[in-house]
């Protein structure tokens, strides 16, 4: 690991130190609640999303390093709002739309940015093939279990799809196994017996899957 290296992992996990803080200040004000959602328990301080935002976005620092920086565009997305989603997702059981669409559209531009960076059009065919791939397996599952996820899910799936097929589509595959094995062994432990929050889980799982196999 070099001096730059270095650099450029502190200098991302202290951006993610502060987009950390941001966020738990806008999920403080619980203005993402609908009115049928305001009954809904206090979620509490929440200070594990700084340290959560802060330890993904260096661990992609970590991963990629000064000679892959490129491929931080389309994944840095994923250290940034994972927690974001997350904290919505089980607070309310909810994935807001314009979220997810913000969140999208910085992936895109990060794939297409990454691609022309590196002179490497297969970045965007990965991403656009894993965005694809990573939503029909959910239609899929989901018409042959009806109710058994969400459409926030539905549409976080193929942006978690194709910000980890940017890297590769094994990359892509690590990350859904690990978050469904992770949802699955966490059943149990779940206390409201009523809709999954299956986001914490993808975002769990595409950051473990490129920091073990990116």
């Amino acid at each position: 690991m070099t001096d730059n290296d270095l650099l450029l992992i502190t200098s991302l996990t202290a951006v993610g130190v502060l987009i950390g803080f941001v966020v738990r200040w806008r999920l403080s004000t619980l203005a993402y609640r609908h009115e049928d959602e305001a009954g809904h328990p206090h979620p509490g301080a929440r200070w594990w999303i700084p340290v959560a935002t802060a330890t993904a976005s260096g661990l992609l620092a970590w991963r990629f390093g000064v000679d892959r920086w490129p491929l931080l565009l389309p994944t840095l997305p994923l250290a940034w709002f994972g927690p974001w989603l997350s904290a919505i997702d089980l607070d309310v059981r909810r994935l807001p739309n314009r979220l997810l669409g913000v969140h999208a559209a910085l992936v895109a531009a990060g794939v297409g940015a990454a691609a022309v960076i590196t002179n490497d059009v297969a970045i965007v065919i990965q991403a656009g093939l894993g965005g694809a791939v990573a939503f029909a397996v959910f239609w899929v599952l989901d018409r042959l279990r009806p109710g058994g996820f969400g459409w926030g899910d539905g549409k976080y799936v193929p942006i978690v799809g194709a910000a980890t097929a940017a890297v590769s589509l094994t990359v892509e595959w690590w990350a859904f196994l690990i978050a469904c094995l992770a949802a699955v062994m966490a059943t149990p432990f779940r206390r409201r017996r009523t809709a999954f929050p299956f986001g914490p889980w993808l975002a769990i799982g595409a950051l473990a899957a490129i920091a073990l196999f990116g």
